[in-house]
């Protein structure tokens, strides 16, 4: 089964850390402990393996001119294979929300210009704005928007369903008959409600609810709403749906947040 990814729209993330290191060939490096920060490393020139388990099939090779996301906690070793392997890196904490999914795990970056996106937060000071102090909060954004916007991690055989997807992602709060998102991917109603459910284990209105559940918690926890606010906002038909709806996902009523 595949899955789509369902954002925390409160995801914040700080304490952004950059380095470049060149090293020699054969020079490893250890995270015994694991990674203390999520990483984006660019392979400028050379070659770099990390190993992740004794099974070589989840080492990653990375070539130059490669970017590879290394999330907080992984343990690993990281070795040089050429001489003067030049890599770059930008580390980052999360400070609210999670990752999506396919960022939950060591994975090659395969967006286009993605090398482009790293070398941007090395772009010397002069190049920028004077004392702009989110320069790098917004180069971390966009890289991270450009990701998630690729869906590098949708199989081939559910390519189809993107359309609908981030139609759902970007109109959420709207109601839509499921007819008019499978027309968006050129299917019929039949074959698109499967391949969802195959795809995503839920059905496109489970779907689409999962992601008003997400927003409503966020706009709850904020304080500034009431439940019956939140319901209205949020597209649910009414409270008494909501509230079941809410319980179900976090297990207890929306008055109790």
């Amino acid at each position: 089964m595949g899955y789509l990814s369902f954002e925390d729209r409160t995801l914040r993330v700080g304490n952004i850390w950059l380095s470049n290191v060149s090293r020699p060939k054969n020079y490893r490096h250890s995270f015994r402990k694991g990674r203390t920060k999520h990483g984006f490393i660019y392979t400028v020139s050379g070659q770099m393996r990390d190993i992740f388990s004794t099974s070589k099939k989840d080492d990653l090779c990375v070539g130059e001119g490669e970017v590879i996301f290394i999330p907080k906690g992984t343990v690993y070793t990281g070795i040089y294979e050429r001489d003067n392997t030049e890599i770059k890196i930008v580390q980052f904490d999360l400070l609210s929300g999670e990752l999506p999914e396919y960022l939950s795990k060591p994975c090659k970056i395969t967006i286009p210009g993605a090398d482009k996106l790293i070398e941007a937060f090395f772009e010397p000071v002069e190049k920028r704005i004077s004392g702009c102090s989110f320069y790098h909060l917004s180069r971390l954004y966009e890289l991270l928007w450009r990701i998630d916007e690729s869906e590098v991690k949708i199989p081939a055989k559910y390519k189809k369903l993107k359309r609908a997807v981030f139609e759902m992602k970007k109109n959420w709060n709207q109601s839509p008959p499921v007819s008019y998102y499978s027309d968006l991917c050129g299917m019929s109603q039949v074959h698109f409600r499967r391949l969802f459910k195959e795809y995503s284990g839920f059905s496109p209105v489970d779907y689409r609810n999962r992601l008003r559940l997400e927003e409503s918690r966020r706009m709850l926890q904020s304080g500034e709403y009431n439940v019956s606010e939140v319901a209205a906002l949020c597209g649910f038909s009414g409270i008494s749906f909501f509230t079941k709806s809410y319980k179900n996902r976090y297990g207890y009523s929306p008055s109790e947040e």
